[in-house]
């Protein structure tokens, strides 16, 4: 029997369709189900219409799922009462990121045109009417360029501003002279235009590729609110409180600031009271619980609930506004390459000016003083050079902060991509960090239930260390009854002492704890054997000075752990872990990862020690940590990357995370590893590239237009370093909130 035919816009009634998506490079939504391209990622599929969809994709086009613009959060008058997560973003409007100014494009055409008529006319140069018009034509398009390029003079300096557009007058003075003085060729007032062209070039190609980066950077502090709401106590009634509206720039570290439901933070800070699911990052679309003890950072967007935070950094010291920094001249902590460029950018143009002049002061006539001082001008590596280095580290700022990674300044992004070796502790970083106790097996007749009760009462000297919870979930869920300890004592990275009721000395914790103790653990050696073959932590139990019994603690992997370590194995980094516990209890995680250094049995202090130990072997070494547990070898790293911690404590770290997801720590590496191998390359082929330039310029073997236009090619490349970063990152490390 036929069906009727009908078309796929309207299909009909009992065909199965699943929920539009859009594509992922120009927006249209699409049925998953029957679309022709899928792209798969870690965090999920990537719909597209066709092939030319596919291309634009792969070339870098891309349409945020949601937001699709950089946004700023309004009130809308209109709810939907769902508690989904997109349903609760869907109760705000969004207000666009305002556009940057563009590039006035008539002005752009205008100086085309009149390089173009420049040229033409410099053909007739034998009239003398032709040539002044050229000469006049040319320093139009000079004054143009030097027009187009006033944003840059802050960086550059008066004299960078200038360098080029006065090169390319002095170059349409030489063939001037040399004209109207028989002296020069046909082509010499053809070729001073099509240097001014290419110095024109060359400041339009700086305004359009930076433009990309400086709005990403832009993007970043774009939803900073000026007022924020501090708590203000009733002299009337000190139990009452009342909101006052004040001004940020007002607000104080360690003061208190309320975030309510549609505000975003003002600070960064620490949650003290309250509760809320908020955008933790720009671009961020995925709500995130927060609550007291949590860290927040300025520019989070509160989408339910309210929080009472504690302001840690306010002003330019906030995480965002200090990612925002790198790459810009107001760095306050540049990367040694960039340090030494932004001083020689300083020099570099009188530099250049003291090559022109000396050069002009060994030529044999005017004409060619001028001709030789602006080949000189118009080929300076001024602008290229900064760009090289200043461009990759802003890309790479911008884009860590829309995924949650905080860089503290351009010399920590540096070091972070010179790093050789990574050291981390695979207990809470690569596993989960709430550990589970599977068994616990008596070894001399011991009662189970007993020891588990002193062992709860000990262990809540230690809370909220996730052992100390997971003996106490245990405990709880035998529904072991409760006693009493006396000098319970907490010895960090080993466990607990404490005396039992009747005044016999009760020890749980690790081999190493119960040794220093004087307990001897060889009867529990086959036990603690058994359960570290199958990847397990053992934990001793000892009372009255023997060992009664041990506890199995089992650390379930994290699911982004695999694709980490060997992200890190791919930028050739050597992994290193450093571990607490006993060798066998880690070797079968290190196994699995492929890992083959294994440092076990250390101390938290030892940790550090490993890491400086590490370090004096010529290697740059980075740590990968928690800010309580890991404090000693963040300390010793030279770049320290610490997990969830963004808007808290971790304002001298090199790195902290908004999340505690460990791919987020090596995309961090990778970041960091593509800017500083972008800006090797593109510092070194401007160095290289414009020494010969200049040099073929001073020998006279280039004339002026020839050495622009291969300046502006040189410049073609070290400027758009930056805008293919921020397309590189965007495709290999696909944002997952």
């Amino acid at each position: 029997m036929l069906r009727d035919i009908v078309p796929a816009s309207k299909p009909p009634a009992d065909r199965p369709t699943a929920p539009s998506a859009p594509c992922a490079a120009c927006g249209t939504l699409l049925d998953p189900l029957r679309t022709e391209h899928a792209l798969v990622f870690e965090d999920g599929f990537r719909f597209l219409c066709d092939e030319k969809c596919l291309k634009s994709y792969r070339d870098g086009a891309r349409v945020r799922p949601h937001p699709q613009t950089h946004t700023a959060v309004t009130r809308s008058a209109h709810t939907t009462p769902s508690g989904s997560p997109r349903a609760q973003l869907s109760r705000f409007q969004t207000t666009p990121l305002p556009e940057p100014p563009r590039l006035p494009m008539q002005l752009v055409w205008l100086g085309a045109g009149l390089a173009v008529v420049a040229g033409l006319v410099g053909l007739f140069a034998e009239h003398a009417l032709a040539a002044h018009i050229s000469l006049a034509l040319c320093v139009a398009v000079s004054g143009l360029a030097l027009l187009l390029s006033a944003p840059t003079r802050p960086e550059l300096g008066v004299l960078g501003w200038v360098i080029g557009p006065l090169g390319g007058v002095l170059a349409a003075l030489g063939a001037y002279t040399a004209v109207l003085g028989d002296d020069g060729s046909w082509l010499s007032l053809p070729s001073a235009a099509l240097a001014c062209a290419a110095v024109l070039a060359r400041t339009v190609l700086d305004r359009s590729c930076t433009a990309p980066v400086r709005t990403a950077l832009a993007s970043l502090v774009h939803e900073f609110p000026s007022h924020a709401h501090i708590p203000v106590q009733n002299a009337g009634d000190p139990l009452a409180m009342a909101l006052d509206h004040i001004d940020v720039a007002t607000i104080r570290t360690g003061e208190e600031i309320i975030a309510r439901r549609g505000e975003v933070v003002a600070v960064d800070g620490v949650v003290q009271a309250g509760e809320a699911r908020v955008l933790p990052f720009p671009q961020a679309t995925t709500p995130v619980r927060r609550a007291a003890g949590d860290p927040v950072l300025a520019g989070a967007r509160v989408v339910s609930g309210s929080l009472r935070l504690l302001a840690t950094r306010v002003g330019d010291e906030r995480a965002l506004a200090r990612l925002s920094r790198i790459g810009t001249p107001l760095d306050r902590a540049p990367a040694p390459v960039a340090g030494a460029l932004q001083s020689l950018g300083d020099f570099a143009p009188l530099g250049a000016c003291a090559v022109a002049f000396g050069v002009a002061l060994l030529a044999d006539s005017a004409h060619g003083a001028l001709t030789l001082a602006g080949a000189v001008l118009v080929a300076s590596p001024v602008l290229a050079l900064m760009r090289a280095v200043a461009m990759p580290a802003a890309a790479a700022a911008a884009t860590a902060g829309t995924r949650g990674i905080a860089f503290h300044s351009g010399r920590d992004l540096d070091v972070l991509g010179r790093a050789s070796f990574v050291a981390l502790q695979p207990h809470g970083v690569l596993t989960e960090l709430r550990p589970v106790i599977v068994e616990c097996h008596a070894l001399d007749g011991s009662s189970v239930d007993a020891l588990l009760a002193l062992c709860a009462a000990a262990e809540r000297v230690a809370l909220p260390h996730p052992i100390a919870r997971a003996v106490e979930h245990f405990v709880e869920n035998r529904r072991v009854p409760m006693v009493e300890v006396r000098r319970a004592v907490h010895h960090a990275g080993l466990g607990v002492t404490a005396l039992s009721p009747e005044g016999d000395p009760f020890v749980v914790g690790t081999r190493r704890l119960l040794l220093q103790e004087g307990i001897s653990v060889a009867a529990a050696d086959a036990e603690a054997a058994r359960a570290e073959g199958k990847g397990r932590v053992p934990i001793f139990i000892a009372l009255g000075g023997r060992v009664r019994a041990v506890m199995t603690l089992q650390y379930e992997l994290r699911v982004g752990a695999r694709p980490a370590i060997q992200r890190l194995f791919d930028m050739g980094l050597e992994v290193v872990l450093l571990t607490g516990a006993h060798r066998g209890a880690v070797q079968e995680l290190a196994t699995a990862l492929d890992i083959e250094h294994v440092k076990a049995d250390l101390l938290p202090e030892e940790r550090g020690q490993q890491v400086r130990s590490l370090r004096e072997t010529g290697g740059v070494g980075a740590v990968i940590g928690r800010p309580a547990d890991d404090d000693a070898a963040l300390a010793a790293a030279d770049a320290g990357i610490v997990l969830s911690d963004a808007g808290g404590s971790a304002a001298d770290k090199a790195v902290a995370l908004v999340s505690d997801d460990v791919r987020d720590a090596a995309a961090a590496l990778w970041i960091a590893r593509a800017a500083h191998d972008a800006t090797l390359r593109g510092s070194a082929t401007a160095a290289v590239a414009f020494s010969l330039v200049v040099g073929a310029a001073v020998t006279s073997l280039l004339a002026p237009g020839v050495a622009a236009v291969l300046a502006a090619g040189v410049d073609a490349y070290c400027l758009t370093l930056g805008a293919r970063l921020l397309r590189r990152i965007a495709l290999r490390l696909p944002a997952r909130s």
